[in-house]
């Protein structure tokens, strides 16, 4: 792990982040429905799904989801699986959420179906521990942003754009390691 966790300070060099990042404005990020932004591979984030089955992911989206190269990540399937065990089963609509994740993540090709190798958590690791240290967050909210990180670095490692409505984390993101790609959008 030695040489992996080396290779990732190496390239993300952490040691020179002192100051606290700014969220940059929507003008100067890459959205959705931007005609000039179009990315020929998406890692879908979680929001995606959530939205999805909320009914709120923009109208227009949906031509970039039919006609993109779509891949999936395991973190993502972790947050949905968990998102089963939150959900209250006494509540009423509870199984018929459960069932909508479950027809979401059947259709999830095992093929197209991505997880974070070693090199991958080492960098996830040092960007989300950055992001902890120049904005002061909190270890609960470091856990959460690992997982963003995870995501990230994962689209990265194989070249994907992250498709997301979480502008703040994967901009963060995208300030420490621009080698990164991401497509905003908002609902």
């Amino acid at each position: 792990m030695s040489s992996e966790l080396e290779r990732s300070l190496r390239r993300l060099k952490p040691e020179k982040r002192r100051q606290q990042l700014k969220v940059r404005s929507d003008a100067e990020l890459p959205f959705l429905e931007d005609k000039s932004h179009r990315a020929g591979s998406l890692l879908y984030d979680t929001t995606v799904y959530i939205d999805i089955l909320q009914g709120r992911f923009p109208g227009g989206g949906d031509l970039l989801l039919r006609s993109a190269d779509a891949w999936h990540s395991t973190v993502a399937g972790t947050e949905l699986a968990s998102a089963c065990g939150l959900l209250d089963p006494s509540h009423v609509g509870s199984r018929g959420v459960i069932r909508r994740i479950l027809a979401i993540v059947d259709r999830v090709s095992p093929y197209r179906m991505l997880a974070p190798d070693r090199q991958t958590w080492c960098d996830a690791g040092i960007l989300a521990g950055t992001i902890a240290r120049l904005q002061g967050v909190s270890r609960t909210e470091l856990r959460r942003i690992l997982n963003d990180a995870l995501i990230f670095a994962t689209a990265r490692r194989f070249g994907h754009t992250v498709l997301t409505r979480n502008i703040v984390d994967f901009d963060l993101l995208h300030q420490l390691d621009p080698s990164g790609k991401v497509l905003f959008y908002r609902v």
